[in-house]
């Protein structure tokens, strides 16, 4: 059974560059929030952690938090976890917490990082 798709030649006047719309970061850096979820996930590197907080905002339709991937590594066992130096083994010190799952609740400091594209998004420490 085809589809069918709603498509029509136009000719547009005057395309070009335009300024879209950007999410301002500057009134949340140093807002204190709380971390709201952690979940696991699997991509084409290997097993990583997404931290998030609480909503800060809303941008149109879209409700915006900070957040920070951290990597988990695999031992030659096939254990999935992390070492005591690596990016993660240091954030969960900072927080005094023993596991990922235990950061819910934590309080953090939003700042913001730029994307290598350019793009400013909420992060933490």
């Amino acid at each position: 059974m085809e589809s069918k798709v709603d498509e029509s030649q136009v000719n547009l006047p005057d395309t070009g560059m335009i300024e879209l719309s950007q999410f301002d970061c500057t009134p949340f850096i140093g807002k204190k929030v709380g971390i709201a979820k952690v979940t696991e996930h699997k991509g084409s590197f290997g097993f990583y952690v997404k931290i998030e907080t609480e909503i800060v905002a809303k941008f149109g339709e879209k409700d915006i938090t900070a957040s920070k991937i951290l990597g988990l590594q695999e031992d030659a066992n096939g254990h999935i976890g992390w070492g005591e130096k690596t990016k993660l083994g240091v954030f969960l010190k900072k927080y005094n917490v023993a596991h990922y799952k235990d950061l819910v609740g934590k309080e953090v400091v939003i700042q913001t990082k730029t994307s290598k594209e350019g793009v400013d998004f909420l992060d933490f420490n």
